[in-house]
């Protein structure tokens, strides 16, 4: 731990002692914190520590609704849904549990090409996708001029049913404050900055050489970006490389942090769990359990009401589903098969495509949301478009949750998806479902979100309040 620097926000020794003297809590205790939360306010180490030692199941059950309740004051019942894009496979790190780590042999390289960014937005937006997060990982030499070039190709491609890319989010190792200028210059939505793990003696064993090895400007990555004048940061963590406790507190201090010195905090949290992987390790140091998984998204939510928290419908054993109804807000998902169909398979007997992951197309998804979950699918940009980032969005959340604004747009969006790119019997699902919250819907929420769909139904497309 010597070899590193954590900045002072980071505590560890209070992180420490958090977990050390945490005990289940009584009933009282319980709904306290409970309640402390449902009023939009950030716990503390110690009562996001003491959630953690929850066990008895009636109490466990009442911490999952709790999550569930503080997602819908926020954002309403709606699930945002996007599609990761990754435009190489190359790397400049040496991560041990990644498989597209520098050392890796196992693996055929590939950068898209200008044609092949094109060809694959293309396929998102026959889905129907209208949010795309652009994945890079570790590229060598931080090629910003590709970066750019890939959101503008992103921005600029069209189908005949109007379909088109409406926000662009990178995920990217930390850049320089002339490298998102950029990014700014070509409209880049969320920046996100993974950490991964907090825990300093776990990442050096994590992260052996290259960009990524540097705890300090990782860490640090979001402050450079907001002192840059990027709009939003996400965070995110991949359970399984440390304790997911110590993470999860470390996670609530960074958000903190952010908040306390830019008035806005993690904008994203995504949550992921290691899994095996080609050349990679396989089994997590600290494995995550499927109970555990969904803990760490409820106390997530809990600890940080105002952070939209992302899944990713690769998690194994489908657990993303049962997210949806603990905390989770947003979507990863209808990327894995189609826009890869040409990428070369692996080295080796039967090959592996890349990236590794879950056939699971978006109206796979929605389908779910619409049938099991009963949750508002949402292709909305509203919020970064109009402006809706940074401080203003932080202020809005919580002084009023976002579910007015988020109620009548999810639908709209939602209404064009099912117009265009659904299914026939998703759409007929689909629209049973907007029929049943619309009448649910609080005036005058249902007079803005019955306007725009009336637009909508018209062949007017990306309408929104």
């Amino acid at each position: 731990m010597s070899q590193f620097t954590p900045p002072a926000w980071l505590d560890i020794r209070a992180i420490e002692e958090a977990l050390a003297c945490a005990v289940a809590p009584d009933a009282a205790r319980l709904r306290a914190i409970l309640d402390k939360s449902l009023a939009m306010q950030s716990l503390s180490l110690a009562e996001i520590a003491t959630l953690m030692r929850v066990t008895d199941p009636d109490a466990l059950s009442m911490l999952m609704q709790a999550a569930d309740a503080v997602k819908q004051r926020v954002y309403g019942d709606r699930i945002v849904l996007s599609a990761p894009l990754h435009l190489t496979n190359h790397c400049g790190s040496e991560c041990v549990y990644c498989a597209n780590r520098r050392g890796n042999t196992m693996v055929q390289r590939c950068y898209m090409t200008s044609v092949d960014i094109r060809d694959a937005a293309r396929k998102l937006v026959r889905q129907g996708h209208k949010r795309v997060f652009l994945v890079t990982g570790q590229l060598p030499n931080a090629d910003i001029e590709y970066l750019a070039e890939a959101i503008s190709i992103l921005y600029t491609v069209y189908d005949e049913s109007d379909g088109e890319i409406r926000r662009v989010n990178v995920n990217v190792g930390p850049l320089s404050a002339a490298d998102y200028a950029e990014l700014r210059a070509v409209d880049v939505g969320s920046v996100l900055l993974y950490q991964d793990t907090y825990h300093p003696e776990q990442y050096a064993a994590m992260h052996r050489s290259g960009p990524k090895a540097d705890y300090n400007r990782r860490i640090n990555g979001p402050d450079v970006a907001l002192s840059a004048g990027m709009g939003d940061v996400g965070l995110g963590l991949l359970l399984g490389l440390a304790p997911w406790q110590f993470d999860v507190l470390a996670l609530s201090l960074h958000a903190a942090h952010l908040v306390r010195v830019y008035g806005t905090g993690g904008h994203t949290v995504s949550m992921h769990r290691l899994r095996p992987a080609p050349g990679g390790l396989e089994q997590a140091p600290f494995p995550v359990s499927d109970q555990d998984f969904l803990r760490c998204v409820a106390i997530t939510r809990l600890a940080i009401p105002y952070t939209g928290i992302i899944l990713s419908t690769r998690e194994p054993s489908g657990l993303w589903r049962d997210g949806c109804s603990v905390g989770c807000s947003q979507l990863l998902t209808g990327s894995v098969a189609n826009p890869y169909a040409d990428w070369s398979p692996l080295p080796g007997p039967g090959g592996v495509p890349f990236p590794i992951g879950e056939n699971c197309h978006v109206d796979d998804v929605v389908s779910f949301l619409l049938e099991e979950a009963r949750h508002l699918p949402s292709f909305c940009t509203a919020c970064p478009r109009l402006g809706r980032s940074g401080v203003e969005f932080l202020s809005m959340v919580r002084e009023s949750g976002m579910k007015g604004q988020c109620g009548p747009n999810s639908m709209a969006s939602f209404l064009e998806f099912l117009l265009n790119y659904a299914t026939p019997v998703t759409r007929r699902l689909g629209e049973a479902l907007i029929a049943e919250k619309l009448a649910a819907m609080p005036e005058p929420d249902k007079g803005a979100a019955e306007r725009l769909l009336q637009k909508v139904r018209a062949g007017r497309v990306d309408e929104f309040i």
